[in-house]
């Protein structure tokens, strides 16, 4: 009876033990904790449609592939502003300055949605730092932001959607703004033209009006400089495209074989 005893209590203790036990394991076995991990950093644009899928190559001097297939979904991007912070978008080709303002692109133009960027109230103007990449219009098509040759290089396309038309007898499917207010364009105003004997690309500053469709390229002149793109007033939203139409004549439209894009990074300034 006693030494039954004695293994009954030994087996209690040692159950009781099982539950209580902070390291039952021991400490030679207990597993290694995680070590932080630094964040990602995210480029501010999406990646989930790269290489053949979508033509996304993650290289900020060409962020999408001209030569790769464009996939369903618009790869453009749209930010918000802060006073004098560089801000980054990436401009589909196919990206349609005549959708500024609608909630979906117009069906007729084959496009997707331009870049939409707000603006910080107060307007200011805007200035380009960069614009990598490249756009195509035909195959093996490579135009840069400040526009080619494509289809002879002259564009001289009509208003549609309240936006206005563009003439440039210079280049073809080059990057084009837009600012709007707070409601969509319901008149266009008067079409700008930026051929050489007229506007031109290489000027220091512009003020364009709200619905007036204007040439950026590159965002700077011959020499260099950030040209300046004053917002007008009662401006609240701004949009990065490209003008297009068939052969670049007429209305607006033939966006839907357009390849390759465009990283924009901007600053809006008072």
């Amino acid at each position: 009876m006693r030494l039954r005893s004695l293994v009954l209590a030994l087996v209690a203790i040692i159950g009781c033990r099982r539950h209580t036990d902070p390291d039952p394991i021991g400490p030679g076995l207990r597993p290694q904790q995680q070590q932080p991990q630094p964040p990602v950093l995210h480029a501010p644009w999406p990646t989930d449609g790269a290489g053949s899928r979508g033509g996304l190559t993650g290289n900020p001097e060409m962020p999408i592939d001209p030569a790769k297939p464009m996939p369903a979904r618009s790869l453009s991007t749209d930010t918000a502003l802060e006073l004098g912070k560089p801000a980054s978008v990436l401009v589909d080709g196919r990206a349609d300055i005549y959708s500024a303002g609608l909630t979906k692109a117009d069906a007729h133009h084959g496009g997707t949605l331009p870049a939409l960027i707000t603006l910080v109230g107060g307007g200011g103007y805007v200035t380009f730092s960069a614009a990598k990449g490249v756009v195509g219009c035909m195959a093996g098509a490579t135009t840069p932001a400040d526009g080619g040759n494509c289809a002879g290089g002259n564009t001289d396309i009509t208003a549609a959607n309240g936006i206005s038309g563009i003439v440039d007898h210079q280049h073809t499917q080059f990057l084009v703004g837009v600012f709007l207010g707070p409601l969509a364009s319901s008149k266009a105003p008067a079409t700008l033209d930026f051929s050489e004997t007229a506007q031109g690309e290489s000027f220091a500053e512009l003020a364009p009006l709200i619905g007036q469709t204007f040439y950026i390229g590159d965002g700077s002149t011959r020499s260099g400089l950030n040209q300046r793109f004053v917002i007008p007033a009662g401006a609240t939203r701004f949009y990065l495209a490209f003008a297009d139409a068939f052969a670049f004549q007429g209305a607006p439209g033939s966006y839907g074989d357009n390849t390759g894009g465009l990283a924009v990074t901007l600053t809006q300034a008072k």
